[in-house]
């Protein structure tokens, strides 16, 4: 009885210490291949972005690390530079971290610091900062399938002296989303308490939402790459544009749009107003100079309405020009 004891013993023993074995074996095989892996990763990156300085397209990731072991593997980085030189395009960015699960290297999550600057020749700087963004997004081989952006405290400023232009804007959160829809693409955005400074006033905020279908653009986010000229000769169905001054003053317009191929907007749209008389104020406080035609479109409206204050007009949209009725009522600069 004692001998098969022991026996019995001996061989559950034997099992343990078989599979304590297998365990350290795979696990010691797993690190060695995280750590492979990244530095893999962490050389090719070094030679691809020491190789881009010396071409037309360049990036630099300073102070490249990669990290994340055991379960996420990820790059990491002080700053980011970006210079596009055919197209006088460059940008700085604050530090960078990223992380993909192991098991799924296709889903990353980005975080991103500010300050931030983008700058297009001759003289468009765009300077802006932000307290949180974060960026996710799924690709594969063929590019990317999805990707969304999420920001709080946003604040920037727009500066083209040539044009005089200098335009400021805050938001206390703001997203973005773009995924493959079949061979189209949707796209949505928002902003929550937007706020304009156009130098000599500032517009009280509103919160901004936008959501649309470009068709046949699906391969503008994948390895192919947008067309030449894209988003011109664009068709795309605006699902539904927002405006919301809040206590249910909303306007939304809705309907079918082309791009021209000289950056033109065409369409029909469909706009629900809520608040005329609100509506109208905030136009004539926010822009006096053109106080007289708000008036103007107010009383159309109404007289759409029946003298509510709510109505459903349709909007003819002819090379960006937007017409109600037989009326231009505002004009959309060239994309």
């Amino acid at each position: 009885m004692a001998s098969s004891s022991r026996a019995g013993t001996s061989g559950v023993t034997r099992k343990l210490v078989r599979l304590a074995v297998a365990v350290v074996l795979v696990a010691v095989l797993y690190t060695g291949g995280w750590f492979y892996a990244a530095s893999w990763l962490k050389d090719t990156l070094d030679r691809q972005l020491a190789a881009s300085a010396q071409s037309l397209h360049s990036a630099s990731c300073r102070n490249l690390s990669v990290r994340g072991f055991p379960f996420r593997i990820g790059l990491f980085c002080d700053a980011v530079d970006i210079d596009d030189r055919p197209t006088g395009l460059s940008a700085t960015f604050g530090a960078l971290r990223s992380a993909a699960q192991v098991y799924r290297p296709g889903h990353a999550v980005i975080e991103l610091d500010g300050p931030a600057q983008v700058r297009v020749t001759p003289d468009l700087v765009f300077d802006a900062d932000w307290d949180l963004l974060r960026a996710s997004g799924t690709a594969w081989t063929n590019g990317l399938d999805r990707a969304s952006v999420a920001y709080d405290g946003l604040k920037g400023r727009l500066n083209v002296p040539s044009e005089a232009v200098s335009l400021g804007l805050t938001a206390a959160h703001g997203e973005k989303h773009i995924r493959q829809s079949g061979d189209a693409l949707d796209v949505a955005a928002s902003f929550d308490a937007l706020s304009l400074d156009l130098g000599d006033r500032v517009l009280p905020p509103l919160n901004v939402s936008a959501d649309m279908t470009i068709a046949d653009a699906a391969t503008w986010i994948s390895a192919e790459g947008p067309p030449a000229g894209a988003p011109l000769g664009a068709n795309v169905e605006l699902r539904r544009l927002s405006l919301d001054l809040g206590d249910g003053k909303v306007a939304t317009l809705s309907g079918p749009l082309k791009v021209g191929d000289d950056g033109y907007l065409s369409g029909t749209l469909d706009l629900d107003i809520a608040g005329i008389t609100v509506w109208r104020d905030r136009i004539s406080e926010a822009f006096p100079e053109i106080a007289a035609t708000a008036a103007q479109v107010a009383q159309a409206v109404e007289g759409l309405s029946k003298g509510g204050d709510r109505a459903v007009v349709k909007l003819n949209v002819q090379d960006g020009t937007v017409y109600l009725g037989l009326f231009p009522i505002a004009f959309i600069p060239p994309i």
